[in-house]
């Protein structure tokens, strides 16, 4: 992490509107804005929330404009957001309304400090890594994803152990029979991995965490790697189909 020397100008508020809390903390998301002298936009999901704000005309748009993206709801929201950043750099502020808060960890009774911090520079900023995915099939690249949290490869439709090939770089890591593997960051070590028996990796380490899901084998275990490595799956047998899944939500 390292202390901020740039105050924010324009904030852009983006999060879950189904969050009961919600229309309070953007309520005092635009006292704090007045009465310091910050502008902020909404995402159009929060427009009708907010009556006499500003509406970005897309999320995309959202994200260009705003120095600091503030996110309302739980992690999941905070994990759509951080995909929808994408390689633009914008930092991210999460404000917990949901249940979890491994990601979001404002709580709204300390929004308005937080907020006050924010817009006089005190503040510092975490570089997080995230992990990106090609999919290829036939030779051809079909999928390109990122992810914050994790990428995990599991079973199919059916409930049938996958036949997998695992390889860092060119060295074959083994052949295991098992239900999948996850890949994940540092701060996705919290998330699936750590239920699957991963270790947990403080977010500042640069590394990645290699979990098989349920194998059936004693020398598959859990594996942190450098994150410069390329990390290989291949399912050996492909009439038994499986599933790619992107933090948790895109499939």
């Amino acid at each position: 992490m390292k202390p901020s020397t740039n105050k924010p100008r324009l904030i852009g508020l983006y999060g879950n509107p189904d969050k009961p809390d919600l229309p309070i903390a953007l309520a005092e998301v635009r006292e704090c804005c007045i009465r310091n002298g910050i502008d902020y936009v909404l995402s159009p999901l929060l427009a009708q929330l907010d009556p006499q704000g500003v509406v970005a005309d897309s999320d995309q748009e959202l994200v260009r404009q705003a120095d600091v993206l503030v996110v309302f709801g739980g992690d999941g929201t905070m994990l759509r957001a951080a995909r929808l950043t994408g390689e633009t750099g914008t930092p991210m502020l999460g404000i917990n309304l949901g249940s979890l808060g491994y990601l979001t960890d404002v709580l709204l009774s300390e929004l308005t400090e937080s907020l006050e911090q924010m817009f006089a520079g005190e503040f510092y900023l975490g570089v997080r890594s995230r992990v990106s995915c090609k999919v290829r099939r036939d030779g051809e690249i079909v999928i390109n994803a990122m992810a914050l949290n994790d990428i995990v490869i599991n079973m199919g439709p059916l409930p049938r152990a996958l036949n997998l090939e695992l390889k860092m770089d060119s060295a074959l890591l083994g052949r295991f029979l098992g239900d999948g593997l996850i890949v994940s960051t540092p701060t996705g070590s919290t998330a699936y991995n750590l239920s699957a028996g991963g270790p947990i990796i403080h977010p500042g380490i640069s590394g990645l965490i290699v979990t098989p899901i349920c194998p059936h084998s004693l020398a598959m275990r859990p594996i942190v790697v450098p994150d410069d490595k390329k990390i290989r799956l291949k399912l050996l047998d492909v009439g038994q189909g499986a599933t790619l899944t992107v933090d948790g939500q895109e499939a």
